[in-house]
Parts: structure tokens; C-alpha cells; sequence
């Protein structure tokens, strides 16, 4: 239980420090952890300069490895499906990709790696 809980805070971190991360970067947010049918997204923002939306999956640990490599091809697939049922008015006219935040949580600070365009749309 213990673990769970703290697993849960470096979750909620690790997404408090990538909103902050883009947010300083002039991205807006539409949603976080968005519901679309069986799916959760974690983050859903915009860039109103470039006309961008990005699906933005959050990776957080506190300890070392390689994260990113949890977002396999079905949270790829799973991500795509639910892209596809965002309200109409956060996909009008803009251009949609798929990132990955990796976020590594320390006990002061949080040190965030972005990758933008992680992956292409999955679908078959």
C-alpha cells in the first residue's frame, strides 16, 4: 500500500513539473489525465502560435533506468484511439502528434526530458 501511495506521488509530480515545463514554453493545457472512454490521456495542450496539439504521455521514476520504453506499441495504439474521440473543437485546424515526457523525481527537483514526436499514429 505504502508503495502504491508513493508511487502515486511521483506520478502526480512528475506531471505537475511537464505542465510547468511547457507551460514556461508557451503550450496551453486543454486537459489532464482526459477520460475518453477506457483511455486516459495524460496531458492534452496546445500551442496557439503554431497551431499544434500535442498528446503528451507522462514517464515518471524516482529511481534510475529507462522509462521510456513503457510507452510500448499498444499504449501507442491506445493513445491514438483516444485522440480520435477529443472534442472536435481542441482538433479544428491544428496539426495533432504524440510526445513523451520522461521525468526523473527527486527529493527537491524534478529533471524533465521531452520528447516531441515520440511516435506516429499506430493505427493498422
Amino acid at each position: 500500500m505504502i508503495a502504491r501511495l508513493r508511487s502515486a506521488s511521483i506520478g502526480r509530480r512528475g506531471e505537475r513539473a511537464v505542465r510547468w515545463w511547457l507551460r514556461l514554453r508557451g503550450w496551453r493545457l486543454l486537459g489532464q489525465n482526459v477520460r475518453v472512454g477506457h483511455d486516459e490521456l495524460d496531458l492534452v495542450v496546445v500551442h496557439p502560435a503554431r497551431c499544434l496539439l500535442a498528446i503528451v504521455e507522462v514517464k515518471s521514476t524516482a529511481g534510475s533506468g529507462n522509462v521510456i520504453n513503457r510507452v510500448d506499441v499498444r499504449k501507442q495504439h491506445r493513445m491514438a484511439r483516444a485522440a480520435e474521440r477529443l472534442p472536435v473543437s481542441w482538433r479544428r485546424n491544428r496539426l495533432m502528434r504524440f510526445d513523451v515526457a520522461t521525468v526523473r523525481v527527486g527529493r527537491w527537483r524534478c529533471r524533465v526530458q521531452y520528447a516531441p514526436g515520440a511516435f506516429d499514429d499506430t493505427r493498422p
